[in-house]
């Protein structure tokens, strides 16, 4: 008896990859750029959450580069929600 964890088998995984990176590839230019410009207005979001909470803390070095993580975050969750097409999220899609 052969018990896995895994969802899915890595041929199936690497199916799936395959299948997303030919639809992304199919998708029309118009919808592609205002995903990308979208995605890069989370990340500048993010990026601005991050100044805010740095600036001025009375934290210390450490946590406020801690919570300051945690805020940048909100970006790239942003991201992942809104389905937008973040470039670096993309690479590994090459592979279809």
């Amino acid at each position: 008896m052969v018990s896995t964890l895994d969802a899915y088998t890595p041929r199936e995984i690497a199916h799936k990859i395959e299948t997303l990176g030919v639809t992304k590839a199919r998708s029309d230019t118009l919808s592609l750029l205002v995903l990308a410009v979208l995605a890069g207005a989370f990340i500048a979001l993010g990026a601005l959450f991050f100044t805010v909470v740095v600036t001025r803390s009375a934290l210390g070095f450490g946590v406020s580069r801690l919570v300051g993580g945690v805020a940048f975050s909100v970006g790239l969750i942003l991201v992942i929600v809104g389905g937008a097409e973040l470039f670096t999220g993309n690479n590994l899609v090459a592979m279809a």
